[in-house]
């Protein structure tokens, strides 16, 4: 584990324990209970963070309470929490510290305005909730439309040019768009997106995968912006290729080693 890994461990498990001392007045470790898990999950479920996120500050959770010999206070799951869809396997050999450790500083650039990191973090939420590609959850607003007592999300940016809609099922998919408004309210975006409105699609994309290259996303360390990203959310390859516009034929090698 990296040094910034160790340290975004430690502030993790901090927070932890002063939201538990706070919120319950509980003062000694040995006494957490499953009710006290639950409440930090579901403060964090508030906090509009995305999945992955979530599924790596719970992760550090889980190892706190198996270090002190509660480990069974902590579901084993993350869809326990709320956090579904991100494996705890390594399924294709993915550096997931390393993107936990990359995820968890745009966080917190984000929390402090830096404005390329909240467009990151709002395109990662909407890409977690709806299973969106990048050019799609940088273009989509969080606009509702309501027919026949559903919700719609309107899908801009896909292939074609043809938007497309996906029901809107859970409450991380409600939690993401929230996220999204209130980015794109920050940034100043009049089309409620969440991108700085001094750039277009192309920029913001290149931006995106600048940064994360700049903090240490990296191929050579299992963890390039798209592809391990992708397979660190439990993608396929066959996934992996479709979103990048090839054929099942087509190699992942160039992307990411298996």
């Amino acid at each position: 584990m990296g040094k910034g890994t160790r340290e975004a461990k430690l502030q993790t498990i901090q927070r932890f324990a002063e939201f538990v001392q706070q919120k319950f007045g509980l003062e000694r470790i040995e006494n957490l209970k499953p009710g006290h898990v639950q409440a930090y999950a579901d403060n964090l479920r508030e906090q509009n963070i995305s999945a992955r996120t979530g599924a790596n500050y719970m992760a550090y959770v889980r190892d706190l309470c198996q270090a002190i010999g509660k480990g069974g206070i902590v579901a084993k799951d993350n869809a326990t929490y709320g956090f579904g869809g991100v494996p705890r396997q390594n399924p294709l050999n993915v550096n997931h510290d390393k993107i936990a450790d990359i995820q968890l500083q745009l966080d917190e650039k984000a929390a402090n305005g830096d404005r390329i990191s909240m467009m990151m973090s709002a395109s990662a939420v909407m890409r977690d909730a709806f299973g969106l590609r990048q050019e799609e959850a940088l273009l989509t607003p969080a606009k509702v439309t309501v027919r026949d007592g559903k919700q719609y999300l309107q899908v801009l940016g896909a292939k074609g040019g043809r938007p497309r809609e996906l029901e809107i099922r859970t409450q991380a998919q409600r939690s993401a768009l929230a996220r999204v408004a209130e980015t794109a309210k920050v940034l100043s975006n009049a089309n409620g997106r969440p991108i700085p409105p001094e750039y277009n699609l192309k920029d913001a994309m290149k931006a995106e995968s600048k940064e994360w290259h700049r903090l240490g996303g990296t191929r050579a360390v299992k963890a390039n912006m798209h592809a391990q990203r992708r397979l660190a959310e439990g993608a396929t390859k066959t996934q992996i290729n479709r979103e990048l516009g090839h054929g099942n034929h087509r190699s992942l090698g160039s992307y990411a080693k298996s």
